[in-house]
């Protein structure tokens, strides 16, 4: 795809915005929006340019690309009144980057689909700190020549492309990885904390279970954040729950038993309960560490994650 096609990019929150900088730092020519001007301000500094409201990110782009938090903002910024599919203009491509219920999703492709629009779904995973440095995994749907017509877009955005196949295959995927993500952080948790009330340095524990056939890439990245103490991997507790009301809706609709995931979901709302909303997604091992008056600390861990 030429740099020169116009691209419009809705919500600038701690994933959208550090992806659409990854775009606007490569040259593409970026119209941005989002309810919070104040957001948009390190990519306006860049060259993207600031529209008001969506019809005037879309009037004149060939794709437009969405990175919500909700379900409900992404069909409302949408399908809604002066939303994309009444301002894009036809021929366009929408690219839903947001974490989104998979029939939602295929109903939408149908209304866009009847005004000329191409949909493609694009997750991303591996962590929010990566779409800092254009190494986030992006996961696609849909047509295969829609992959292709914006393949430089993603590949501008993110690190592995991978092509899942149809529209909804990207999602399912997204929202699993997302589940092993908080069951891993959950067991992580757990795992430290045993240790800590024996009387092991967590920083040893740590490194052990870091060195063992019992590590994860989580346990690698967040629990970092919990033995700072910071416990900000810029993924609010909200979402979590969110993710895992997604994946356990499309497991019971399938008729897997997600024991697994449906006990972490439950897990996770009660954190939710305790910490609040906006309470970042690690803090659920506070439930642990309040549970046995302890707090998993030790020395010279981040309190913020980095690509390294």
């Amino acid at each position: 795809m030429d740099k020169l096609l116009k691209i419009g990019f809705i919500g600038l929150g701690n994933l959208g915005e550090p992806l659409c900088n990854s775009l606007v730092a490569k040259g593409f020519d970026v119209t941005v929006t989002d309810i919070n001007k104040a957001s948009a301000k390190r990519l306006i500094d860049a060259g993207a340019a600031w529209a008001d409201d969506v019809t005037g990110v879309c009037r004149n782009a060939s794709v437009v690309i969405t990175a919500l938090p909700s379900v409900a903002a992404s069909r409302k910024v949408v399908e809604g009144p002066a939303g994309v599919f009444d301002s894009l203009p036809s021929g366009g491509v929408w690219i839903e980057m947001s974490t989104t219920d998979l029939q939602d999703l295929q109903r939408l492709e149908g209304l866009a689909n009847a005004r000329g629009i191409q949909v493609l779904e694009c997750p991303v995973t591996g962590g929010v700190h990566l779409a800092h440095s254009g190494q986030i995994t992006v996961l696609v749907g849909g047509e295969p020549a829609t992959a292709k017509r914006v393949d430089p877009i993603l590949k501008a955005m993110g690190g592995e492309i991978i092509y899942m196949g149809k529209l909804g295959n990207a999602s399912v995927v997204k929202v699993v990885t997302n589940m092993l993500a908080f069951i891993h952080l959950v067991a992580a948790g757990e795992a430290m904390m045993l240790p800590a009330k024996y009387g092991v340095d967590p920083d040893a524990t740590y490194r052990a279970i870091r060195a063992s056939s019992g590590n994860s890439y989580v346990h690698e990245t967040e629990s970092k954040l919990v033995l700072s103490g910071s416990y900000n991997v810029k993924f609010t507790m909200d979402l979590a729950c969110k993710d895992l009301g997604l994946v356990n809706a499309i497991a019971e609709k399938l008729g897997v038993p997600l024991e697994l995931g449906s006990h972490t979901q439950q897990i996770f709302r009660r954190a939710r309960g305790l910490f609040g909303a906006d309470a970042q997604s690690p803090e659920v091992v506070r439930m642990i560490e309040q549970a046995c008056g302890l707090e998993l600390r030790a020395p010279g861990y981040p309190t913020e994650l980095v690509a390294e």
